[in-house]
């Protein structure tokens, strides 16, 4: 009777323990799924890690900083812990790190503004690392992203329309003309042009500035399909602003014109840039139709004037047959490959950076005041 009473006792015990357990266990999985629908926490797969810190080091921002700009609603530890994957962000978070950086939160799951893979122009032509690229179309983006959003804000948006949609270019000779229509459609002369820069964005063109790959000078791409965007490697040192001027307008030799890959794109893009910077009638008017040879510093006054390096400007002139192909090599041989980044003869006095987003940017805060 004794055993009986004690394996009773046993089995009480056992249940009461159970009970506890189970009721611990209902009470943890209702507070997570409170703690869930309270927060609003994206899935996981769809938050990008690598978007937000692209972001960031785009925006020229450190953790402090950028928590600092969301009025310290997201730490700079939260921050830390979102780049490096330890966290995922809520829902409320990322829409506060969005506003915070100018973009969308779609823009943080990999979705938003869609971009085509920019043509990059590179001094070394190597291939980019899979990292490489997806870093640079993360921080593209962002930028273009944030510039059209400012836009929307200060209702400033453009729009543009390719004077030389479906012109195939395929030879030098119509690289040139492709150039000449441009001008032309822009009511621009023959004169030599102040900022080329300044001239893009009055046309509709996006132009960034990014860190990129120091062999990479500059790079182009369409969002949407409907806008044009241009990026800058922001450091100025692998450049100078004769070789920024031609980087631009090369680049947008890859976005106007229709060229097949047989027919080699980047010399014609080169051909495009030269003529477009110095049209064949105003360099036959300032040099002559044909040349025995050229002086020092005829081409140093060619190049401050109109912006364009004495390098191209020598290619220019042999392109255009002025010069002869001995004197062209006399030029590269003795001359221009002995001072690649052509120090001390001289330089264009206006410096080719985009303005038009810090002006927008101004127009918002001073909205934000006067409200």
């Amino acid at each position: 009777m004794l055993f009986g009473l004690l394996s009773a006792r046993k089995n009480a015990l056992k249940e009461r323990k159970r009970r506890k357990k189970t009721r611990i266990c209902l009470r943890f999985k209702k507070n997570c799924r409170t703690f869930v629908n309270k927060n609003q926490a994206p899935m996981k797969d769809e938050f990008c890690a690598e978007r937000l810190k692209s972001a960031r080091l785009a925006a020229r921002l450190s953790l402090e900083e950028l928590s600092v700009l969301t009025d310290k609603a997201v730490t700079r530890q939260s921050l830390s812990n979102y780049e490096t994957k330890r966290m995922c962000p809520r829902e409320s978070s990322l829409c506060i790190i969005a506003k915070a950086l100018g973009v969308s939160p779609e823009y943080f799951k990999n979705r938003g503004l869609k971009i085509d893979l920019p043509t990059l122009r590179s001094t070394s032509y190597g291939p980019l690392t899979a990292k490489e690229e997806r870093q640079i179309q993360n921080t593209l983006v962002f930028l273009a992203e944030r510039y059209i959003n400012y836009e929307k804000q200060a209702r400033m948006t453009t729009t543009f329309h390719n004077p030389l949609q479906g012109f195939e270019v395929s030879n030098q000779q119509q690289a040139e003309l492709s150039a000449l229509m441009l001008r032309e459609h822009w009511q621009l002369g023959n004169g030599a042009i102040t900022s080329v820069c300044r001239l893009f964005e009055r046309k509709g063109i996006k132009v960034l500035e990014a860190e990129l790959p120091c062999d990479i000078l500059g790079l182009s791409t369409w969002g949407e399909k409907q806008y044009p965007l241009i990026v800058l490697n922001d450091d100025r040192t692998l450049s100078t602003p004769e070789r920024t001027r031609f980087t631009l307008l090369h680049e947008l030799g890859h976005l106007l014109l229709t060229i097949a890959k047989e027919n080699k794109p980047e010399r014609l893009c080169n051909q495009f840039a030269a003529c477009f910077l110095l049209p064949r009638a105003t360099l036959i008017e300032e040099v002559g139709s044909q040349r025995d040879f050229v002086t020092m510093d005829e081409a140093i006054d060619l190049h401050k004037t109109y912006g364009i390096s004495v390098a191209a400007l020598i290619h220019q002139m042999k392109d255009l047959c002025i010069i002869s192909d001995e004197h062209y090599n006399y030029w590269f041989d003795e001359i221009i490959n002995k001072n690649k980044i052509e120090k001390g003869w001289g330089q264009y006095p206006f410096d080719e950076r985009p303005q038009r987003e810090k002006r927008i940017i101004s127009i918002i805060n001073h909205s934000k005041h006067i409200g």
